[in-house]
């Protein structure tokens, strides 16, 4: 299986990347230069060029070293997808110091426990979130808060109308018990005096916190060279496909504080001096739909998820994108049911990807082909090495043989932050990392996920792939969306348990949705406790929360 995938290429994609010592900051600095008048970001129709973004990204480096931070610094940013989100990265980057990205939905104890892990110096904050530092406040490290209002960019009339419609009409609670930087004024506020900061490609970037799916979050250290890198691996992917000397418009709907969405739609398209458009609340479908209507957009990237809830919008599908081209999906599992549906409507096939938080993300890509989805997250791109290794004896094996899938390339994360117990259970001593998941490789080199290890049932000493039982529940036309786990059974070991989802006006009973997965996988895959649910629940991320199934399953099964 020795890089069986480099004969299945694109053409003009090479086995390797050929690094540049580039940093990030400076690598903004070469993009300003080639477009400082193309559009950089547009929220909520109000635009700022390459050239103003450098202003204000300027501007709040020297404001932020005033406060006292230097390289090497942690930094929390707790934004949705404003303008204020790259600013403050690259703000932030340009110190040398360190971007923690914590999700604005999470609650006070848990940005309690990444803010003492982290020890984040500062943390910039939007407005409608900042109540939840009010006991964190000068707690840990913390030094200075920064606090940044929706409207901060806007025009000065636009901003009066926002904020009071906020505070007043929507009583969104924007109140907090301490004090605060502006960060509108920190960003219009001419530098006297700064220090440049010496940044080396192997200082640390970013530090990502994993979704923490079993205890504690686990922050994926990434250093410049690890994204320049991976930044570079998809450009030699993309350069098969796209003209990248053209101009395009990216819909910014996922979370940027994710990697998935920050490197994939941020950081590769900025580069590239094309747009990013910021989607603030991706979950109001309606407003999502306008701006993607009125920004004529090239390229959307999505979970299946948003890719789902936009496919129920009636407002979506009775549209016509013409400017839309180049669909990327990523982050979890995508349904086949879902991407022939989103091709059918909107006439663009699906790129399903492969990645994690600890590699940049980008392990594996897809062709930008109009190739039938075959379930597959694709080949690995260049300068990745990946084994299938049995999950016990880490033997590799063959072709079509599932197992614990191993990375191993420049875009795999240095380490865990301040967790070197962690650090050394996922690498060996050839720096292979184990990214848990469970998968296998076809004869032309594709990968296909068939889940996590976490998530394997084991049923009479033989392995339920929990995305294999998946993929045909949600191939059940009656059946909307399903999630499988295992729990203890005295007499298999453990049992496959079903939580299913079904479609509007349609119902099945346990019996049928059984006779119906026998006629498609052997009988132990085939759950026989089966659930019917209004919802499935989430994770902040939208990924389907099976802890909480699991602990539904355990209590119904005492």
């Amino acid at each position: 299986m020795d890089k069986i995938w480099l004969k299945h290429y694109p053409d003009n994609v090479r086995e390797n990347i050929e690094y540049t010592e580039n940093d990030l900051y400076s690598w903004l600095e070469k993009t300003i230069e080639k477009f400082p008048d193309n559009k950089a970001f547009t929220c909520d129709n109000v635009s700022i060029t390459f050239r103003e973004f450098k202003f204000y990204v300027d501007n709040f480096a020297a404001s932020l070293q005033k406060l006292g931070v230097i390289n090497g610094d942690r930094v929390a940013i707790i934004m949705p997808n404003l303008i204020q989100y790259p600013i403050s990265v690259f703000g932030v980057l340009k110190l040398g110091a360190i971007v923690v990205n914590i999700n604005p939905l999470y609650t006070t104890n848990e940005i309690d426990f990444l803010l003492e892990n982290s020890g984040a110096k500062v943390v910039i904050v939007f407005n409608m979130m900042a109540h939840k530092l009010n006991t964190l406040y000068d707690k840990y490290n913390v030094k200075h808060v920064v606090v940044t209002r929706l409207p901060d960019l806007y025009p000065f009339h636009k901003q009066v109308i926002f904020n009071f419609t906020i505070k007043y009409i929507k009583k969104i609670n924007i109140d907090f018990n301490y004090k605060a930087h502006d960060f509108k004024i920190l960003i219009n506020t001419l530098p006297l005096e700064y220090k440049h900061a010496i940044i080396k490609s192997d200082d640390i970037a970013f530090i990502q916190y994993t979704g923490a799916t079993t205890g504690k979050p686990k922050g994926a250290v990434l250093t410049h060279r690890n994204i320049v890198s991976n930044l570079l691996q998809i450009y030699e992917w993309l350069n098969a496909h796209f003209d990248l000397t053209l101009k395009y418009v990216v819909i910014d709907a996922l979370p940027l504080y994710h990697i998935f969405s920050l490197t994939a739609n941020l950081l590769t398209f900025m580069f590239y001096g094309s747009e990013n458009v910021m989607i603030p609340n991706p979950r109001d479908t309606k407003y999502l739909v306008k701006i993607m209507k009125q920004s004529k957009f090239n390229v959307f990237s999505a979970l299946d998820t948003l890719l789902s809830l936009l496919l129920l919008s009636k407002e979506f599908t009775k549209e016509h994108f013409p400017n839309y081209k180049y669909g990327i999906a990523g982050g979890m599992s995508l349904r086949s049911s879902i991407t022939n549906k989103w091709k059918l409507v909107t006439g663009v096939n699906l790129s399903n990807c492969y990645g994690l938080t600890e590699t940049s993300p980008a392990l594996t890509m897809n062709k930008f082909t109009n190739e039938e989805f075959d379930g597959s997250v694709g080949f690995p791109i260049s300068s990745t090495e990946i084994q299938i290794r049995d999950i016990e004896t880490l033997k590799v094996l063959s072709i079509n043989e599932h197992g614990s899938i191993w990375v191993r390339g420049p875009q795999v994360m240095k380490e865990y932050w301040n967790n070197p117990e962690q650090t050394s259970l996922v690498f060996d001593k050839d720096g292979w990392f184990n990214t848990k998941d469970i998968g296998y490789m076809n004869e032309c080199g594709k990968l296909f996920i068939s889940g996590r290890v976490s998530e394997l049932v084991i049923v009479s000493g033989f392995n339920v792939y929990s995305a294999e039982v998946e993929s045909v529940l949600n191939g059940i036309d009656e059946i909307l969306n399903s999630a499988i786990v295992g729990i203890p059974s005295e007499k298999t070991g453990e049992a496959v348990v079903a939580f299913v989802l079904f479609r509007k006006g349609m119902s099945l009973t346990t019996d049928e949705i059984i006779l119906k997965c026998k006629e498609k996988i052997t009988s132990y895959k085939v759950p026989k406790i089966i659930y019917v649910l209004d919802e499935l629940p989430r994770t902040l991320v939208g990924k389907i929360d099976k802890k909480v199934l699991l602990e539904i399953a355990l209590e119904r099964n005492k």
